[in-house]
């Protein structure tokens, strides 16, 4: 099956040639070209990031106030157990959010959503290991280069709303629905 990496469209370009007169003309010349997916950008990235952080934080928090009266408070007092009830927490927010939508709420709000190679929503079991992923210490820097660490690990690709449809179509799977009609 045909994925976003294999992509080839049809693109004109235009070179100078003498005509029979010895004019210079412009001739159209056609060939096939690598349509490379349009993925996400750095400021738009670091944006959503952002959100998600904030989402993140709010989820720790409401998770720390229900475990305070249900009396089980004191696993937030030892360091490890914070930091590894933290880290299932954001890797448990991005889970969640991405096998059931397709997207988080950062990137839901800036239009933006995770496709596989094929364009299409990834399966599970790559959407666990692009969650894990963030609790890589320093992962976050890895966005500032072309595709984080967790797009590159779990071969995914952060893409508009409308590439995703873009790519679909030219792969031959786009399907109509709702929600195109009110983008």
């Amino acid at each position: 099956m045909k994925t976003i990496e294999d992509l080839k469209v049809e693109k004109t370009t235009y070179k100078n040639e003498k005509d029979e007169n010895g004019n210079t003309v412009k001739v159209p010349v056609t060939k096939m070209v690598v349509r490379t997916p349009e993925i996400v950008e750095k400021g738009p990235r670091f944006g959503y990031y952002l959100i998600d952080l904030v989402f993140v934080y709010i989820l720790a928090f409401l998770i720390g106030i229900i475990s305070a009266f249900a009396g089980v408070f004191e696993i937030w007092e030892d360091p490890l157990m914070s930091r590894l009830l933290g880290a299932l927490i954001l890797v448990g927010y991005y889970f969640i959010l991405e096998v059931s939508i397709g997207t988080t709420l950062g990137k839901l709000m800036l239009g933006y959503t995770v496709i596989d190679k094929y364009a299409e929503k990834p399966k599970a079991g790559a959407l666990l290991g692009r969650s894990f992923a963030r609790a890589v210490p320093f992962e976050a820097f890895s966005c500032f280069s072309e595709r984080g660490w967790h797009d590159k690990w779990s071969n995914t690709y952060v893409v508009k709303n409308s590439e995703k449809r873009e790519l679909q179509k030219l792969l031959g799977t786009f399907t109509s629905s709702k929600e195109d009609i009110l983008d």
